[in-house]
């Protein structure tokens, strides 16, 4: 009979250390998107002084290439069977061809314009932005946690979209969210 060593009950898990181990992926995956398109915007809307749509195409390419070599990567990283994270993907084209990164392109500009928009109608109807709230309301425009919060949102919708129309990642009794 071979002699197997039982783990002490009392025996110190290395792994359960690290305080971001009991926060749920969605909660890290959301808040990593939302800061990627805060500071995406903050970056660009505060860096250049030049017109709307320039600065616009600037956030673009600045964001294609976060979601894309930042985002996408660390879903990846995160998945395992314990916590599966692919459902989280804006989409499922194979991640090192030219491909994915158009894929990225169209979901990021289908997102900065629906986020955009949104703002802007927001605004029209006198609901204000976070920036509005915290600096006075005669600051009107959009600001950086306002463009990340609705963008997490718009995302959102586009992942419960993208996940109803192409199940084959959804894990059956895992929460989407």
């Amino acid at each position: 009979m071979k002699n197997k060593k039982k783990p002490e009950q009392n025996q110190l898990n290395p792994y359960s250390i690290d305080k971001l181990h009991n926060i749920k992926p969605g909660v890290k995956v959301g808040f990593l998107k939302f800061w990627v398109a805060g500071a995406a915007f903050f970056l660009t809307f505060t860096a250049f002084s030049y017109s709307t749509i320039d600065l616009l195409v600037a956030m673009f390419l600045l964001m294609t290439l976060g979601v894309e070599y930042i985002v996408n990567k660390v879903i990846m990283w995160m998945h395992n069977d314990k916590f599966p994270t692919l459902f989280y993907l804006p989409h499922h084209v194979e991640r090192k061809s030219i491909l994915s990164l158009l894929a990225t392109a169209g979901y990021v500009l289908v997102m900065i314009a629906a986020s955009y928009f949104a703002i802007e109608g927001l605004l029209s109807i006198g609901i204000p932005s976070f920036g509005m709230i915290m600096f006075g309301f005669e600051n009107i425009g959009i600001d950086p946690i306002t463009f990340g919060l609705v963008y997490w949102l718009m995302d959102f919708i586009w992942l419960q979209v993208k996940n109803r129309v192409h199940p084959k990642y959804v894990i059956k009794g895992e929460k989407n969210v």
